[in-house]
């Protein structure tokens, strides 16, 4: 640990806790002669573990990735999906507990109770276990990105309803006489629960209560045989969750004893250490949960306790706040293109102006065809790029331009 606070370090002896495995990003190695050659080459896919200047280390996929863009808009079939499986639950807990709790003795009432936590364990496996194979589907190409982002946006729902019916549990617990569920294990099993509910997928959700039916979001949906990624563009915010499956391992001792999570977590994110104020909780012998608060957003990262490396990391970061690359010019037909790319794979700024006047001009602004957005009248777009290599253009009813964009 490198700038933890004697405030901090006191926090921590209260808390307890464990943690995963985190990948940090690639540097930026752009070019500044602005050619579609020479972008070509200036990242790789399959991004390593490397110290990132300026800013956040982050999470990277490993392996042959398939990364495409999806318009989210809501449906009635994933709503449909996600009633029933809260009137499974909810008929489920009913008749563990709730339809003969009243009548029943204390031991009675006590084995109920057990049953039911136990199933809402099972559940957990299970949300865990559809996710896993929904990803790996997707990137053998046996499923679709529609269909893996409503499997993940379920997972939100049903861990919702699971962890309120493990409050309710907690509820009908204390009503039995020498019988509790251990507060420090259902802490951990409700932190398990928060794998699935991200601030990305709460943000998708939150379009299904918007009536107009219009509301959409362009979201980069990337997977690999190990583990996935999702990111979106908010505004000006740039959001990202990345899993890393390979980085997971249950059936493996705690790696860690004291402060070492919490340590090993600062050396995975040595410029979040530096200029963040972390909140650390000890979930062991499971894993580490941090969240940092730190001048460019919000960084929150599970460590396995197992492999001792970050599992699922989740990022919130202001997009104007990142270190800058400037490329460009891209000149085209009557249109001219220059970008301001972010460190690894985040988001990068594109700006289009006339090729005349060198005004700003409203373009729209598609990735391999698809439609991701409009410059707008000060010419420019935050974009959320595709891994890999992908054609970038800029149209106008008066002119065109194109760029190769790798990330």
């Amino acid at each position: 640990m490198n700038n933890a606070t004697p405030a901090l370090l006191a926090l921590l002896l209260v808390l307890s806790v464990p943690a995963m495995t985190v990948v940090a990003a690639e540097p930026a190695r752009g070019t500044e002669d602005g050619s579609n050659a020479a972008l070509g080459r200036q990242a790789s896919p399959q991004l390593l573990q490397t110290d990132v200047a300026n800013t956040t280390n982050r999470l990277q996929l490993t392996g042959d990735v398939r990364s495409e863009y999806i318009d989210y808009r809501p449906n009635l079939g994933m709503a449909l999906a996600s009633a029933d499986d809260e009137l499974r639950i909810d008929h489920e807990q009913y008749t563990l507990v709730e339809e003969e709790f009243n009548s029943a003795t204390a031991d009675e009432r006590a084995a109920m109770i057990q049953r039911a936590y136990e199933r809402l364990k099972e559940r957990a496996d299970e949300l865990e276990q559809r996710e896993r194979e929904a990803v790996r589907a997707h990137a053998a190409g046996d499923h679709s990105t529609a269909q893996l982002l409503q499997t993940l946006i379920r997972n939100h729902n049903e861990a919702e309803i699971l962890s309120e019916r493990l409050d309710e549990l907690d509820a009908y617990a204390d009503r039995v006489p020498d019988y509790s569920l251990s507060s420090r294990q259902t802490r951990v099993d409700k932190n398990v629960f928060e794998f699935h509910r991200t601030s990305l997928r709460a943000s998708l959700d939150r379009l299904s209560e918007i009536p107009t039916g219009r509301s959409h979001q362009n979201v980069v949906v990337s997977t690999s045989e190990t583990g996935y990624s999702l990111s979106m563009m908010e505004s000006s915010n740039y959001i990202v969750e990345t899993t890393r499956f390979d980085n997971r391992d249950e059936s493996a001792p705690d790696q860690f004893e004291d402060l070492e999570a919490f340590e090993r977590t600062m050396e995975l994110y040595p410029w979040a250490d530096e200029h963040g104020s972390p909140h650390f909780q000890d979930n062991s012998p499971d894993h580490y949960w941090t969240e940092i608060g730190h001048s460019q957003g919000r960084l929150e990262i599970y460590l396995d306790a197992g492999t001792g490396d970050v599992h699922r990391e989740v990022q919130e970061l202001i997009a104007p706040s990142l270190p800058p690359e400037s490329l460009g010019p891209w000149r085209g037909d009557g249109l001219n293109m220059t970008m301001n790319r972010t460190p690894t794979s985040g988001p990068i700024k594109v700006m289009i102006t006339d090729q005349r006047t060198g005004e700003p001009v409203n373009a729209a602004i598609t990735f391999d065809g698809t439609e991701i957005g409009r410059t707008g009248d000060d010419g420019s777009l935050w974009v959320t790029p595709l891994l890999g290599t992908h054609q970038l253009e800029a149209k106008t009813s008066d002119g065109v331009v194109n760029a190769t964009v790798t990330r």
